[in-house]
Parts: C-alpha cells; structure tokens; sequence
C-alpha cells in the first residue's frame, strides 16, 4: 500500500489548451486574396452570387495522378466558405515553382449562363418594402415606352412613311396651331413621368444596403431624373405653375453634369470597373447636353417659353419628347447598372443593350420629330441657333 499509486480525482473543469500539445509545425501563412484571384478566377466572396463548376485544363499526362491533399485542422482556410477554393488555390510558401511540373492537373472555374428565374430572384430584392420601386420603375418602362413608340408612329404618318390616312398629318398641324401647347398623348406621359418621379425617389433609400457607390449612383440618377422631369412639364401645358424655378433653370441644369464628370474622373482612375462603359456613360451624359442646356437657356431668359412657342412652335413639341425619352433612357440605363451590379449582365451586355441602342434609339426619335414638325430650316440652323437657344 505504501508504494500504490496516488487515487485520481475527477475534476468539473475541462482540459485546458494548454494542457493539449502544440504541434511543432510552422503555422501556414494566411492566403493572399490576390492569390485566390488569380489562382480560381473568381473573387470567393462573390462565390455565392456566381455559380462555378470546376473544369480540367489540358497538362502534362501522368500515369497515376495524387489528389491534392486536405487543409489540416489548424489551417486558417479550414473555416473557409467555400472547400472548393481552398482545395484549389496552394499555399504561397508551398506552391510549386514555375519550373516543377506537378502531376496534378490544374483546375479552373468557368462560369455559366444566368437563368431568367435567378436573374428575377436578384433584381426582387425584399429590401424593397411593398415593392414601390420594382413596380414602378416597370409601369414607367412600359408606359413611357408606349408614348415614346406612340409618337414616332405619328412622326412617320406624317413623313408619309407610313399609311394612317392622314391622322398623323392632323396632329402634327393641330399641334402647331396650337403653338405646341397640347401635345398628343400629353396626359399618359405626364402620368408616365410621375410613375418615373416614383421610382427614382424610393429606389435611393435601397441603395444604402449595397455601399456608398450605389448610394451615389440613385442620388445621382434621381438628380438627373428630377431636372429632366421638370424642364418637360415647366415647357408643355399647364408649365407656367412652375415658372417659380425659371432663376434658377441653370443652377439645375450644370449640378449633375458636374456631378457625372466627378464620378466618372473617380471610376477611370481609381477603380477596377470597365473603362469603356464608364466612358460611354460620360459621353452619353454630354448627349443629354444637347437637351438640357437649350431648353434651360430658354426657360432662364424672361419671357423665353412664350417667345419659343410664338417663333417656333414645333420646337416645343419636340423638346418634350426628347425629355421624356431622357427620362426613358436614364431609367433603362440604372437599371442596366443594377443588373451589372447583380452579375445579371455582363459588361459587354451593359453597353450594347442599355447605353449604344438606347440611345440610338433617342437620336431616331428626335430626328423623326424635327423632320415631322420642322422646327429648323435646315441643320445648319439648328447648329447656328445652338439648337433652338437663340430665338
């Protein structure tokens, strides 16, 4: 008895850490998420967002290829989201040298197609209470286009291109008699621009959830949209209730173009995003220009919508449609930018579907407009007038 071993007591507390032995391998150093970029091809935090399916590459063959071997316990990619890009992407102390050949095939992601239910999924967003913004913004898209399509159809029975026998004749002179105070199909597009109005001011509020460049994207978008918006209903029926703003119609007019070239100076050089869209939008934005700045130099100058209508009245009717495709335009492009955002669309997608054919688009209409209500003489007076700015 005098040489037994001592009883055992069982304690409450848990084994500590520090009663457990350490390994005394070297902790693997934490990967660099340039790494995981360059090695898988996609950013991992974006994994959830995009689906990806690993794909073999051609390499060297070999007789009998060695899976690659599972993270340990203790390393830091254990915790990872997502095993496939810890699996792939090696440590940078234990990644092979370029001129090691390893027997193990590379592996890479490729992406696949977005299908229209998980593109509705990501633009349905919950954020948006009751759905005012999504609602909206569609009702304008299909009211607004419905009065954009509407009155090109006019301008071309008026240019005889097509045969409406003669209705579109008689609008276009109705409305010249009328010194381009009641343009047709004025009550759906004041209704349209309302529903536009709408969209804008409850879509800025869901921007805070997706950082400050989505923030400034709406705020400056609703900028855009409100000055367009009044401009149209300052120059067509009933616009002398808001001639309180006249003063200060270029004030209004220069704040978002400066605005848009700040932030578009900002993408090109300080941001990964794709230049080209960014200059496009730029140009696009200076296309508004040609627009704004005219009407805006009439609605300053006193007394400037009445001499306007009383000198050319087809000009009036003609800037309103041109604004309300504004209108249209700028709503189809931020929604392009949202789906860009959503990895909806591609880059190449953006540009050719919501920035080129829209506004291609816009330019035919206009076209259509000064040929049917002819405003100007020739184009040479549209140039020397500064586009109707000097009556």
């Amino acid at each position: 008895l005098a040489h037994a071993p001592p009883p055992i007591i069982m304690s409450a507390r848990a084994p500590t850490l520090a009663t457990r032995p350490r390994s005394s391998a070297p902790r693997a150093r934490p990967r660099r998420r340039a790494d995981v970029v360059a090695a898988v091809g996609y950013r991992p935090s974006s994994t959830r967002d995009r689906r990806v399916f690993p794909t073999r590459l051609p390499s060297s063959p070999s007789p009998s290829p060695s899976p690659s071997p599972s993270p340990s316990p203790s390393s830091p990619s254990s915790g990872s989201r997502d095993p496939r890009a810890a699996a792939a992407v090696p440590d940078a102390d234990d990644a092979p040298s370029p001129s090691t050949s390893s027997s193990t095939p590379a592996v890479t992601y490729v992406e696949r197609a977005v299908t229209p239910r998980e593109a509705w999924r990501r633009m349905w967003t919950r954020a948006d209470r009751y759905h005012v913004h999504g609602i909206s913004g569609a009702a304008f898209t299909l009211l607004g286009g419905y009065v954009l399509a509407a009155w090109a159809k006019r301008d071309l029975g008026a240019l005889s291109l097509i045969d409406d026998r003669g209705a579109s004749a008689n609008a276009v002179r109705d409305a010249l008699e009328a010194h381009g105070g009641a343009p047709e199909f004025w009550g759906l597009a004041t209704v349209s621009l309302a529903l536009a109005g709408v969209c804008a001011l409850s879509g800025t509020p869901l921007g805070t959830r997706r950082g400050w460049r989505k923030v400034e994207l709406s705020a400056r978008s609703t900028l855009f949209q409100l000055v367009l918006t009044w401009q149209a209903l300052r120059l067509g029926p009933g616009g002398e209730y808001l001639a309180g703003l006249d003063e200060f119609a270029w004030p209004l007019a220069l704040t978002p173009f400066a605005w848009q070239c700040v932030t578009s100076a900002y993408i090109v050089a300080f941001t990964d995003d794709d230049k080209r869209s960014a200059m496009l939008v730029l140009v696009g934005t200076w296309l508004f220009g040609a627009q704004v700045f005219p009407a805006a130099s009439v609605i300053a100058s006193a007394g400037g919508v009445d001499a306007l209508a009383a000198t050319r009245p087809g000009l009036v009717t003609v800037w309103t449609h041109s604004l309300l495709g504004l209108v249209w335009l700028l709503n189809w492009s931020t929604l392009g930018a949202s789906m860009r955002a959503r990895r909806v669309i591609d880059d190449e997608g953006y540009r050719r579907s919501f920035l080129l054919r829209p506004s291609a688009a816009w330019i035919a209409l206009f076209a259509l407009d000064a040929a049917a209500y002819r405003p100007f003489a020739s184009i040479w007076e549209y140039f020397a007038t500064a586009g109707g700015a000097r009556l």
